[in-house]
């Protein structure tokens, strides 16, 4: 029986995560409006607030028409730091400088009034509402680095052995 309620739990937790959609928190101003964000046209976007560029898709995501099409790859931390080599390598959207982004920058893109995801999804269409490393290392231990969820809008630390999605960012211009 525990076996069949383990299994039916992991069954309803996956469910729940393929079918999640977007919920907006009426209660709760919105600070991540479309005109937040400047939009190139190329796959990547400007926060006007903070002065940073993004790439609209997660890696792993091919940007088409203004949309994200495919999964999102998933990497440990040392794989996540090593890609924005990788996408520079082929100069994306002109540039050449793209990076893991810290995670006060990553937190800077969730928006507050709304969960799974926490992002908003007309600058960052298809963003995984799941998890997402940052470039900060945890401190207080070497196995450790910070992540966001992008289900929650909430931050921790994990081991860096762990998989978890990638968005690069670099510094506006």
């Amino acid at each position: 029986m525990k076996t069949n309620l383990s299994i039916f739990t992991l069954l309803l937790t996956f469910a729940t995560a393929v079918s999640a959609t977007q919920t907006i928190k009426g209660y709760i101003d919105n600070e991540w409006p479309e005109s937040r964000y400047s939009d190139h046209g190329d796959g990547t976007v400007t926060d006007t607030v903070t002065g940073l560029m993004w790439k609209q898709c997660s890696e792993g995501q091919s940007y088409s028409g203004g949309d994200c099409d495919g999964d999102a790859s998933n990497y440990n931390w040392e794989l996540a730091l090593q890609q924005p080599a990788s996408v520079n390598s082929g100069g994306y959207a002109g540039h050449s400088d793209w990076r893991l982004p810290n995670i006060n920058e990553l937190a800077s893109l969730v928006a507050r009034d709304r969960y799974g995801p926490s992002i908003n999804l007309e600058r960052f269409p298809s963003t995984p509402a799941a998890w997402f490393w940052s470039s900060s290392p945890y401190a207080s231990g070497s196995d450790y680095a910070w992540r966001l969820s992008f289900g929650s809008g909430g931050g921790s630390y994990n081991y860096r052995s762990s998989y978890y999605h990638v968005r690069l960012v670099r510094s506006g211009q």
